[in-house]
């Protein structure tokens, strides 16, 4: 997954155009990336509402080839509105973690969940009466020839971006490794606050996400005293907690927590298909260092350097619902729809590792396509990051040390705010990621102290988060 550009803009040129749109403070250059000024709340608006990318529909294992047809996407914020995967890459120490859906699609999934579940058993208890008690058990994860994991990055040191901002083309030089590339600055200022109806592209995408609780341990539905108030929303309709994190307790419920180990003795997943595919995704051990055989529990501890975990929901891809995934690999829904939050409560404390990707933390969001097919192959046609099926850069660091976080949308348009967050080395805080289709805009959002992580939030708070003046990044010219 790499991009080649190949237009060259002067560098003074360049750095005039990224000095007009910051709107306080100065730019800084800082090894090829520009920041203006430290904010707290970064919005992007003005999505087009539809494209289109490759979707991958088969992976050769003896080849690394892979076939691929043209999927074309509509609905409010897409591909956002499509299934998600949240990745956390150390040094990172992820307290808690909560995701978030709109009061009634969560009931109506509750509803269609439990409905499914009874035709499913029904159906189940008909064949085996009709069968004589046969039933035919599918082992997706069967043991494969182990391989070293695959550590490529998803871009080329030295690759030029750009990108066109506030209808002024611009563009930098890629100088690191890892999930994300710095993009120019949009200004400061407040948001429309005009909504727009969901689509029914939206309804369709947004399926399996569900508040089943997990059995990763006895602790599951265990609540710390920030979880176990429930506060009922003042107005509207609210939003209700779909999945849980606490760390500190290890209460846990509708997550599951991976990283790209397939393959290895005694892991889950495959590594076949070569570096063409990479490693597959594989149950994550609790420290996240390795892989493991069965579903863990994410410690209460740093995240090391260059180590990366990937959250997705608990509910299985046996039921045909993730579409194509890579065969023998371990397969999990991610978070759907065009409205959902995710509270993150972390810090990315400061270690001044010197090796490949050292002290360079990140937080993104990935369609669940790239890591459910190949998130770090050689073979870009065997991923649809290429051809821009998105990525949403939350919090990253760019060089290694600094003390700056960027964010970035990789899509079709792509780009990003040179804005940033402070990262936080010393304390943890608390953000807020809305994807909020009704309103066209994503938001970033660094919030205050004694943020909770309640089974319910208030749509009054969520708006006023969508609504917070911040730094604007316009996705259409």
């Amino acid at each position: 997954m790499r991009t080649f550009l190949t237009v060259v803009i002067p560098s003074l040129l360049l750095f005039d155009g990224v000095t007009a749109q910051c709107a306080a403070g100065t730019a800084q250059e800082i090894n090829g990336n520009w920041y203006c000024s430290e904010v707290n709340a970064v919005t992007y608006a003005s999505f087009p509402g539809f494209g289109s990318y490759e979707k991958i529909t088969d992976m050769n294992a003896n080849t690394g080839d892979c076939s691929s047809v043209r999927y074309n996407y509509s609905g409010s914020l897409s591909p956002l509105n499509e299934e998600l995967s949240l990745h956390i890459r150390g040094p990172t120490w992820l307290k808690q973690v909560a995701v978030y859906m709109p009061t009634t699609i969560a009931n109506e999934k509750r509803s269609t969940e439990l409905n499914g579940h009874h035709r499913r058993h029904a159906a189940a208890a008909a064949a085996v009466r009709h069968h004589g008690g046969h039933q035919h058990l599918h082992d997706r994860h069967g043991k494969v020839k182990a391989v070293e994991k695959s550590r490529l990055s998803k871009r080329a040191v030295g690759d030029l971006v750009s990108a066109t901002i506030d209808g002024q083309l611009v563009s930098w030089t890629n100088v690191y490794a890892g999930p994300g590339v710095a993009t120019d600055a949009p200004v400061l200022g407040a948001i429309d606050d005009t909504s727009a109806s969901t689509s029914d592209a939206d309804t369709t995408e947004d399926t399996n996400m569900t508040s089943q609780s997990s059995t990763l341990s006895s602790s599951t539905t265990t609540s710390t005293s920030s979880s176990s108030k429930s506060s009922a929303p003042a107005t509207g309709e609210g939003w209700t907690r779909q999945a849980y994190l606490n760390a500190a307790s290890g209460a846990v419920e509708g997550l599951m927590f991976l990283n790209h180990f397939g393959g290895t003795d005694g892991v889950s997943g495959t590594s076949a298909g070569g570096p063409a595919f990479g490693a597959s995704l594989s149950y994550a051990s609790s420290d996240g260092q390795s892989g493991a055989a069965s579903p863990q529990v994410l410690s209460n501890a740093m995240i090391e350097d260059d180590t990366e975990v990937i959250i997705m929901t608990d509910q299985s891809c046996d039921d045909g619902g993730c579409g194509f995934t890579r065969p023998g690999g371990v397969a999990y829904h991610g978070f759907s729809g065009a409205q959902k939050v995710f509270l993150l409560e972390f810090s990315m404390p400061l270690t001044n590792s010197t090796t490949f990707n050292g002290d360079m933390p990140a937080i993104w969001l990935l369609n669940a396509h790239i890591p459910l097919t190949s998130q770090y192959g050689t073979n870009a046609e065997c991923s649809c990051w290429t051809s821009g099926c998105g990525e949403f850069d939350l919090f990253e660091v760019l060089d290694s040390g600094n003390f700056r976080c960027k964010s970035t949308l990789h899509m079709a348009p792509a780009g990003g705010s040179s804005d940033w967050f402070r990262r936080p080395t010393g304390g943890s805080i608390t953000a807020a990621v809305v994807i909020a289709g009704e309103h066209e805009v994503a938001a970033i959002r660094v919030l205050g102290d004694g943020q909770s992580f309640d089974t319910t939030l208030n749509e009054d708070v969520v708006n006023g988060w969508v609504n917070e003046e911040g730094s604007v990044f316009k996705m259409e010219g």
